[in-house]
């Protein structure tokens, strides 16, 4: 079959072709109308409103933070000191605290790691708090719920 009597596949796909006049293949109006109704189709079903969206996605994804990052923070600040400024928020599961090798100080920011995603909401209602003369700057931080999980049950059956 020559080309001239097959349909250019951008033509079947998209309803446009490139090359236009030059192309080998067919451009029959028919099938580019059949072409540009499906791309309509589509873009229509693209543009559901935003809340049907947002449930279809709320099922699969459970993004809600479990940690904080804490930044301002004095040098002389130690992490139990941290712990007690953040107790009153909840079950604290872990506490990233980075120190300098030579003085064990501080380096002036840490991780905190809470139990729950309510915890993490309250302790970033402390942001721009208090601690040792300096104001704390709270951030939410990167891990999420479902890796927090998933570790968590891995430790679980190796038990």
């Amino acid at each position: 079959v020559p080309k001239s009597q097959k349909d250019c596949i951008n033509w079947k796909t998209k309803g446009k072709c490139r090359k236009g006049d030059n192309c080998e293949y067919r451009h029959d109006p028919q099938v580019q109308e059949k072409a540009l109704e499906k791309k309509r189709k589509r873009q229509d079903n693209g543009n559901e409103d935003a809340e049907t969206k947002y449930n279809k996605n709320k099922k699969n994804k459970v993004k809600q933070p479990l940690s904080i990052r804490v930044f301002g923070m004095n040098y002389d600040t130690t992490q139990d000191d941290i712990m007690d400024f953040l107790k009153d928020c909840g079950k604290i599961h872990k506490v990233e605290f980075p120190v300098f090798e030579d003085s064990g100080r501080s380096k002036g920011y840490c991780g905190v790691w809470f139990a729950s995603p309510k915890a993490v909401a309250k302790a970033l209602e402390l942001d721009g708090q208090e601690l040792h003369g300096r104001w704390l700057r709270i951030q939410s931080g990167k891990m999420l719920l479902r890796e927090w999980e998933g570790q968590h049950g891995k430790r679980k059956n190796e038990e």
